[in-house]
């Protein structure tokens, strides 16, 4: 019993110390190098607004890519591609969408499409070590997966 605590306890720290956010300070005031954020494709999981949380549908390949360049991003709604200015600021911890995006056109089914673009703004991003969380203006909050 106390080494399966023992375990699950050191599992636990593991998880917390291994989640971290955009950069950390150490004793000595060094920073630590961030998560990666631009070149890695993130794959939504959840989109808040209005107060409602909206579960990515299963399956759903719906996503953002912040571009190397940091100031562009692509991504993909579940039926259109995506492509937009984003200005990525990992130095404090935000990125601005500046609201004008460039889609395709495809028809598509209700239940595919996730709103997965924000809404112009300046977004607090909170990266740690496989979600990245967008969290803007009047609550709006998109939640991403590696």
């Amino acid at each position: 019993m106390k080494r399966t605590l023992l375990l699950s306890s050191t599992a636990l720290a593991t998880v917390a110390l291994t989640t971290t956010s955009f950069a950390q300070s150490g004793a000595d005031g060094s920073r630590t190098a961030p998560p990666a954020l631009t070149g890695v494709e993130w794959h939504a999981h959840a989109v808040t607004a209005d107060g409602v949380t909206h579960p990515v549908p299963k399956g759903s390949h719906a996503g953002l890519t912040f571009n190397d360049d940091k100031h562009t991003f692509t991504g993909y709604d579940g039926c259109n591609s995506l492509k937009g200015k984003a200005v990525v600021n990992a130095d404090q911890s935000a990125i601005t969408f500046d609201g004008k995006y460039g889609t395709t056109l495809v028809a598509c089914y209700p239940t595919n499409h996730v709103d997965v673009v924000p809404p112009a703004g300046t977004y607090e991003a909170r990266v740690t070590a496989r979600t990245l969380t967008l969290a803007g203006p009047d609550g709006h909050v998109i939640t991403l997966r590696r």
